[in-house]
This record gives C-alpha cells, sequence and structure tokens, in this order.
C-alpha cells in the first residue's frame, strides 16, 4: 500500500539506561512523502506519488481556502476548502452535470511561482485556456487539490475576474512554493541485534523546477553478537515524472542493493530478545522497478509497475527451534538456497480527497495494490500480494478532527521471505525494517494475551488505529504548522495455515493485540516529523 512517507521526532516514556533516554529523545525517523516512495515494506508500495501539501494559507486562514474576489458577472463556484465534507458542490447533488451559466476560459494567468516552470503547473490543471464550462464545474474545485497534490505549493488560489467579453474569464493561479528538498527517512537506533544503525532518505520533487522527481537513500547497520549476522547496508534511487511529455501519463523507475542478514529466533521464551535465543543467515537483494502512472481524475491515479529482483542467500540446513515446552520444530525462512530470482507485474490505485495529507481536517484516501509474481515470467517464486489502506477524517467540535485508518492485506501461494507482512508494517510499537532491512528482532508487547509477541512474519495482517488530532498552532515559514494527537487500534498477524488448520473460530486463531500512540505532528520545510510515544519505543532496547 508508497505510502504519504513522516518524519517523527521521539520521545521516551520507558528505558533501561540514561544513555538509552538521551538516544530516544534525539532519535528522529523521517518519512515526509516524496514522487517517489521508499519500497521497503510491503505497506510502502500501497503509498503511491504522494507529496505534503500546505497547512495555512499565505494569509494565515488555517483552512487554507481560496481568497479570491471574482469580479465577473456570473456565480463562480465556492472555494475547495468550503465544499461539504464529501467533497460534492450543494448544486451538483441533485444532478451528475454542472448547473449555471456557461463561461470560458478566455486566459490563465499564473502567480507567485519562482523555481516551477509555468508549464508545470499548466499541465497539471484539468482546464485549459478556451475551454467552456458552467460555473459549478467539478474542474474548478479539483484544480486545486490537483495542483496541491504536486507537492510543490505550500498554498494554491483559485481566482475569477471579466474577460475581454461577457461571459468570458481570466482564470488566474496564485501559488506559494514550498521547499521541495525534503527528508523522506532518517533512520538511526539501537538494539539487540544491531547495537547501531544510521542512514537518510533524501528526495528532490522538483528537479530543476521541471517536476521531475529524484531521491535516494542510504543505512548501514553495525552487527551484534547473534551467530551468523554480518554488517548491514542497503542503497536506493529513484526517479520519476508524474507527466510525460505534458500528458495525464506519468512514469517512474528505482534500483535497490541490500546487503544483509536476516535473524530468526532459535530459542527462548518469545519475549527475550537476547542474542543467543537468535541465528542469522546473510543474504543480497538487488531490485530493479520499472512503472507508468495514469491520471484517470484530478484526484485519482492508477500506476503499473514491473519488478526484476535477484536473490542470494546463504540458508542453513534444516533449521530449528527449541520451544519453551522443550519440542523442537522445524524454521520455514521461506526463500530458496542460493540464488533465486523474483520477476512480478504490479497494479495499483489511489484516490486522495483529504484537504491536507499532513494535517487533514476532512476528506479520506483510499489505495490498493495488487501484485503478481510468477515463474512463467522468469522467477522463482509463485504468488499474489493484495494490500489494501484507508483512511477518512471528520472535523470534530472546535478546531479538532477525527481520523480513522484501516490498513490489511493477504499474501497468496509460495511469496519470498521479503513480500510477507513483517510484525512492524500492522505494529507501531515495533522498529519498522529500514530500506528492506531488519534492524531490531525485539517482540511486540503482548497486551491482550494472545501469542501476538511470537510473530514475526505473516501471510493475513491488518491493522485499525482511531486518532483525535487538535491543531498547535500554523505558521507560513519553516514550521507550517503542528498538532497533537492520541490514538489506539488493534493490530493482527498470522499465517494461512494458523487460520485453515485450527480448532477455534477464526477470530480466536487470528493474533489481536492493541496499539496506542500519542504525540506532536509537524509540518516542515523539509518534511514532516512527528515526536511520538510509538517511534520511542522502536528506537531503542526495552
Amino acid at each position: 500500500m508508497a505510502a504519504p512517507a513522516r518524519s517523527r521526532y521521539v520521545v521516551v516514556v520507558r528505558t533501561r539506561s540514561t544513555a538509552a533516554v538521551i538516544l530516544a529523545t534525539l532519535a528522529v525517523v523521517a518519512g515526509g512523502p516524496a514522487h517517489a516512495q521508499p519500497q521497503d515494506l510491503p505497506w510502502s508500495r500501497v503509498e503511491p506519488d504522494a507529496a505534503p501539501e500546505p497547512g495555512p494559507d499565505a494569509d494565515g486562514d488555517p483552512d487554507g481556502d481560496a481568497d479570491g474576489d471574482p469580479d465577473v458577472d456570473v456565480d463562480p463556484p465556492p472555494p475547495a476548502a468550503e465544499l461539504p465534507d464529501d467533497g460534492v458542490a450543494p448544486r451538483s447533488r441533485a444532478s451528475a452535470a454542472p448547473l449555471g451559466p456557461v463561461i470560458v476560459i478566455e486566459r490563465i494567468d499564473i502567480e507567485g511561482n519562482r523555481s516551477t516552470l509555468d508549464s508545470v503547473i499548466r499541465r497539471a490543471l484539468p482546464i485549459v485556456e478556451g475551454d467552456a464550462l458552467r460555473a459549478s464545474d467539478p474542474r474548478l474545485r479539483d484544480a486545486r487539490f490537483k495542483l496541491l497534490a504536486l507537492g510543490f505549493f505550500r498554498d494554491v488560489n483559485l481566482a475569477l475576474r471579466k474577460g475581454s467579453a461577457r461571459g468570458q474569464v481570466i482564470l488566474t493561479v496564485t501559488v506559494v512554493e514550498r521547499g521541495t528538498i525534503v527528508l523522506n527517512r532518517l533512520w538511526f537506533g539501537t538494539s539487540v541485534t544491531s547495537p547501531w544503525w544510521l542512514g537518510a532518505d533524501v528526495g528532490e520533487r522538483n528537479f530543476l523546477g521541471t517536476g521531475l522527481s529524484v531521491g535516494g537513500g542510504l543505512v548501514f547497520a553495525g552487527h551484534g553478537d547473534v551467530v551468523g549476522s554480518r554488517d548491514q547496508w542497503a542503497a536506493e534511487l529513484r526517479v520519476a515524472d508524474p507527466s510525460l511529455f505534458g500528458s495525464t501519463l506519468g512514469w517512474r523507475g528505482s534500483f535497490t542493493w541490500v546487503h544483509g542478514s536476516e535473524p530468526y529466533r532459535v530459542g527462548g521464551d518469545p519475549d527475550d530478545a537476547a542474542a543467543a535465543n537468535f541465528r542469522a543467515f546473510p543474504y543480497q537483494r538487488v531490485v530493479g522497478r520499472a512503472g507508468l502512472t495514469w491520471d484517470a481524475r484530478a484526484l485519482s491515479r492508477l500506476s503499473a509497475d514491473l519488478r526484476v529482483e535477484a536473490i542470494d542467500a546463504e540458508l542453513p540446513v534444516a533449521p530449528t527451534r527449541a520451544l519453551p515446552d522443550g519440542r523442537i520444530t522445524a524454521v520455514d525462512l521461506s526463500l530458496r538456497p542460493g540464488s533465486s530470482e523474483v520477476v512480478s507485474l504490479a497494479l495499483g490505485f489511489d484516490h486522495d480527497t483529504r484537504s491536507d495529507p499532513v494535517l487533514p481536517r476532512h476528506g479520506g484516501r483510499f489505495t490498493a495494490h495488487v501484485e503478481l509474481g510468477s515463474t512463467l515470467l522468469g522467477g522463482s517464486y509463485d504468488f499474489a500480494v493484495l494490500l489494501a489502506r484507508w483512511e477518512r477524517w471528520w472535523p470534530a467540535g472546535g478546531r479538532g478532527a477525527w481520523g480513522v485508518r484501516a490498513a490489511g492485506g493477504v499474501i497468496l501461494g509460495d511469496a519470498p521471505r521479503f513480500d510477507r507482512i513483517h510484525v512492524a508494517d500492522v505494529n507501531r510499537l515495533l522498529t519498522p525494517r529500514a530500506l528492506g532491512l531488519v534492524v531490531s528482532a525485539q517482540g511486540s508487547p503482548d497486551f491482550l494475551g494472545a501469542g501476538t509477541d511470537d510473530k514475526v512474519y505473516g501471510q493475513v495482517g491488518g491493522s485499525g488505529f482511531v486518532e483525535y488530532a487538535r491543531p498547535l498552532f500554523r505558521r507560513t515559514r519553516t514550521i507550517y504548522g503542528g498538532d497533537l494527537f492520541v490514538g489506539a487500534g488493534l493490530w493482527a498477524l498470522a499465517d494461512r495455515d494458523d487460520l485453515r488448520v485450527r480448532d477455534t473460530p477464526v477470530w480466536s486463531a487470528l493474533p489481536v493485540d492493541l496499539v496506542v500512540d500519542a504525540g506532536l505532528r509537524l509540518d516542515t520545510e523539509i518534511g514532516i516529523f512527528e515526536l511520538t510515544i510509538a517511534n520511542a519505543l522502536g528506537r531503542v532496547p526495552l
């Protein structure tokens, strides 16, 4: 399910040492969205090219509405921010066809752009000079959201004024540019399996004002005392153009190289993360992706991608695990020994109506990702990946907002280990993978006693989260806005065999546990930062 990308300052609520407190307090995990998202997690593949939008207007209006005062003698459409939460203009509810007098766009004037080329803005508009449309045409409403979705502007205002003849109007598009060099991720922390890791992912969303997106990341993790482990590193380069030759078609590509060592448990209780309870095997991955995107509508995008990956893994012979009750069981590492390949085709869909993807107040987003890998394409694995993510926001009393987020997926067939759902993909209290590298083997807190502390990878998983956010401040420079938030939810992860071979109801066989989080979310010139309890727990061993 991408995913937009987020930066997080971290606050620790409990640690075992003063050094851990200092480290976690300084820890930052970056994730500002870029047009070519890092593809290190299954969920991130459902986060297609999203970019942060502005919070307040240039005049300080936190709603980000258009303040133009048209002086034409026709009724202009309502500003985008004044539409109801469902995004439908009042006059369009009774009829699918736009109503009102016909107007002709005589000219489009663009103001405020210092770095972005006029042609980049014009090709993103769903309207061109000479178009005849009615005053309630949804394209006038969608134009602002479309420009904000580029991620190049902190604010966009549209205004209509009289043209040279009756019925003709001049559309003035005024933009307020924002920084387009973004810190997508900043990784560092400590764990038993990796005494330290450090890395960053940086992107330029509007290279030389052309709309081209370029970016890349690099992360390094030292090895600990786990037998078989080694120093790990991963690097990624990305490039994307959301509009090919000024059309609604775009293209993107990425190259990723991972040199890692994957830990797996061989003994001990599920909540015991001592190095002696793990072994590790070395592996290497080289991944190339290329694809096309299509802006089907102003707020919807389709994508198709080809992935070619080479895996080289030095697997142990017949790995086993000693269970706490003394039984010995085989460990399935879900990989072919030696060299293997993954060749897959993927389709994606993204529909985004949020008022602001960083600090939203209303609207929603739905993304879906379907990927098929097959030996018929030349790979070594036959599998299918189905992932989806949904969120919806409603204004609350005063200035706050309620949000609901849900994500889930199922992996079918013989998917390689790295394509399966990792526990940190669904439980935000754990350390996420960094460009595919597992840097912590810490088990999940088992709040509900459902056995979730023993889950690492699964074929069926998901999470649901309810959040309340309240604005703390809004500004027009450097740090655009900040929200305090608190939330709670549930997550689940299981293998399909756990659900198929069972003597209890499905709900009882699916391990479900609680997740909570609270903190401060910031929208800044260089990305999105969060000071959260969940991030603190993922930065240091507890």
